[in-house]
């Protein structure tokens, strides 16, 4: 009887070996971390509304956060040569044209309530709507006096979102453009060629 049992002994040490290897081995294992890409529905006609998709340079997609980009490390300032307000089934369109012979500006952009402090220079403007759009350009400065189809400050657009509009102010090396809002909370970005514009899409 003796040897069976130092077989079995055997047998028993061996298939504990070979479980804490399989342990070990899959404790080693790499995680997968990445991060996947973000799913974006391609854009229809209805979202270009006029732009081709060979224009298209950029879009950053609907969002409720804050969105934006640096502009290029030194670049100089660029210019705001216009800002045309429109609507659109189910969004309202801003498009600011720009200088194709100057680098894009940097911007930030966000829909905020009111009581938001927005910065300008030293100074500042104070929304007074419940919720407006504020798009801040930077380094930028206005090209024409007139940015927005009438002469200086908030102007109602005839829109159905961004019920008026304008510059709130164009100090140092920014230029805030704000639009009061009678709805929405989403934000899209679209950076276009051929001529230089940006648009802001608000649902």
């Amino acid at each position: 009887m003796r040897p069976v049992r130092s077989s079995l002994l055997v047998i028993i040490a061996a298939l504990a070996a070979c479980g804490g290897s399989q342990e070990a081995d899959t404790a080693s294992m790499p995680v997968d971390t990445l991060i996947k890409a973000m799913e974006r529905e391609p854009l229809t006609e209805a979202d270009l509304a006029g732009f081709t998709l060979a224009e298209l340079a950029l879009e950053l997609p609907w969002t409720t956060n804050e969105v934006g980009r640096a502009a290029a490390a030194g670049a100089p300032a660029s210019s705001i040569r216009g800002a045309e307000v429109g609507g659109h089934e189910g969004f309202d369109r801003v498009i600011f044209l720009l200088n194709d012979a100057e680098p894009v500006p940097g911007y930030d952009i966000a829909i905020t309530a009111a009581g938001t402090p927005t910065l300008c220079g030293d100074g500042g403007y104070e929304l007074t709507a419940a919720r407006s759009l504020v798009v801040s350009f930077r380094p930028a400065r206005l090209a024409a006096d007139d940015v927005t189809g009438s002469p200086a400050g908030i102007r109602g657009t005839g829109a159905s979102r961004m019920a008026r509009a304008g510059v709130a102010c164009d100090t140092g090396d920014a230029v805030v453009w704000v639009a009061e809002l009678s709805q929405g909370d989403q934000v899209r970005v679209l950076e276009l060629r051929g001529p230089s514009r940006i648009a802001v899409d608000v649902r």
